[in-house]
């Protein structure tokens, strides 16, 4: 590599590093996150109990071990504050742009590598995970190894890098199993590229990846059941993919129009010219390009593709788990802008459209304070300061629970469950005890003796629970009503925290049902 060469990279990576650390504590922790917090850190003992012992209906959780595990390791270094607990993803995410400069370097030059690196720098989709206290960066990062790990193998025909490959491979199911989907289409590219010359050396890889997820392939029954009997996600409609492609270009958020739609449309362009520009190029006489581009492309859509049609029968589509998807879109964009022949006014245009779709996505993944990153840290500063002793903060759901009990240790604060069974019902019973923290069936059994109950609620649950036909919520609401005073209420976003004071009347602690 050129001195030139190596300065451009180095600014890449610092530019990736300085936009995954920009707010990077400022933003609240989300349920997911707090989670993996809560969870890591009680050790390995404790999550293979919260994951792998039997409930009705499967495992208690979905999900294998490997990033916990690591989350754990870097809180015992450096401890749990949000920035910090986010700065082990961040790090994984710019290793991820490195890996992006060797794959685009690989498939097609240096020139290309760059142009991959710096848009997967920049790409809020990227960065939004980069800043996740989740596996996703992880998951990225290993899968774009094990592609890279492939290619090489591929084109020097040496035993050592499919067993990387392998290695790799069972790695990113050991960090999320939906890697799967990613790993299956890598696994068809012999076949449909009429090499089976080579599939032999695919099916060696994939066996090392087996030998080394085996461990953790024993559970992935119980898993799965526990997936398909009862799991929040629906079956995705036609449009989902398309809704994919524009959180690919910005972030996964539902943020507001017009910006939404204009990242839908911006989205569609690109993609459009890119798909235009690929069919002239194949027309060509001469396609030197031709192999690696198509290989790109069909890591980009044999992803979604396979996780749509799955999810027609059992709901898994998640976009969060195409990230390597989209990192290989990223690769493809950089091709269409280093060599796919546009004029240069074109790539003007496009590459405007993109830096447009880049500051909205990055203005709304920096700023997002509403659900699912409502203000907690804000919320449970205002509780503390009110602080009595004998008070208890009550959550509705598991959902404002966990965060707010990540960023208030010293309150006392209980929650109420799921209905049992129901499709929001994921954190079963010894989960629970693996966090310390077990869910109340109503107000009156989490309220217990205390004397001011602190509601937290968010502002777009009453209308949930009355569109679903839902009476839960408002016997809550019409108990604590019954015995208490709501004497104070303050709103954080879309989070309310109402205090009851002036406790009156029978204050048994069995659950009541009008």
């Amino acid at each position: 590599m050129s001195k030139r060469h190596l300065l451009l990279l180095v600014f890449i990576l610092l530019l990736a590093l300085a936009l995954r650390v920009i707010n990077l504590g400022g933003r609240s922790l989300w349920y997911d996150e707090a989670f993996a917090v809560l969870f890591a850190e009680k050790g390995l003992d404790s999550m293979l109990y919260g994951t792998l012992t039997p409930v009705a209906g499967g495992a208690s959780d979905i999900h294998p071990l490997l990033y916990y595990g690591t989350l754990n390791v870097w809180m015992e270094i450096f401890g749990q504050g949000a920035f910090t607990v986010r700065l082990w993803s961040v790090l994984l995410g710019t290793a991820t742009v490195v890996l992006m400069y060797l794959l685009g370097r690989e498939l097609f030059d240096k020139k290309t590598g760059l142009a991959a690196a710096m848009i997967t720098a920049i790409a809020p989709f990227h960065v939004q995970y980069s800043q996740e206290t989740r596996m996703y960066a992880l998951l990225g990062l290993l899968l774009m190894a094990a592609t890279w790990c492939f290619i090489r193998g591929w084109r020097r025909k040496h035993w050592g890098w499919w067993a990387a490959f392998g290695v790799l491979a069972g790695l990113a199911m050991y960090t999320q199993q939906l890697a799967a989907f990613y790993l299956v289409a890598l696994g068809l590219v012999p076949l449909l590229a009429r090499r089976f010359d080579l599939f032999k050396r695919v099916v060696f890889g994939a066996v090392v990846a087996v030998i080394v997820y085996l461990p953790w392939l024993v559970n992935l029954p119980s898993q799965f059941e526990k997936l398909r009997s009862y799991y929040w996600l629906t079956p995705p409609n036609i449009a989902r993919p398309l809704l994919t492609t524009r959180s690919f270009f910005t972030v996964a958020l539902d943020f507001p129009a017009p910006a939404s739609m204009i990242a839908f449309i911006g989205s569609l362009f690109i993609i459009l010219f890119l798909i235009i520009q690929v069919v002239v190029y194949l027309r060509r006489r001469v396609q030197p390009d031709r192999k690696p581009l198509l290989f790109a492309l069909w890591l980009v859509a044999a992803p979604i593709g396979l996780m749509w049609l799955v999810s027609q029968r059992q709901p898994v589509y998640l976009e969060r788990s195409l990230i390597p998807a989209a990192l290989m879109l990223y690769l493809a964009l950089a091709w269409l802008i280093t060599r796919g022949g546009l004029p240069r006014p074109i790539v003007v245009v496009l590459s405007g459209v993109g830096i447009l779709l880049v500051g909205i996505g990055l203005y709304y993944q920096y700023s997002w304070a509403t659900f699912p990153n409502s203000p907690f840290p804000a919320a449970v500063e205002y509780v503390r300061e009110q602080w009595q002793v004998g008070d208890v903060v009550v959550h509705q759901n598991k959902l404002s629970a966990l965060p707010m009990v990540y960023y208030g240790r010293d309150l006392t604060q209980r929650f109420i469950g799921d209905v049992p069974g129901s499709s929001e019902d994921t954190l079963a019973l010894p989960t629970q005890e693996s966090l310390q923290l077990l869910a109340d069936a109503c107000v009156q059994k989490a309220r217990r003796d205390g004397q001011r109950v602190w509601w937290v609620i968010f502002d777009f649950a009453e209308k949930q629970y009355a569109t679903q036909g839902r009476n839960e919520l408002q016997q809550s609401l019409d108990w604590l009503g019954d015995h208490y005073t709501a004497v104070e209420t303050r709103q954080f976003n879309d989070l309310d925290v109402v205090l009851y004071a002036d406790a009156r009347g029978d204050l048994s602690s069995e659950c009541v049902t009008s």
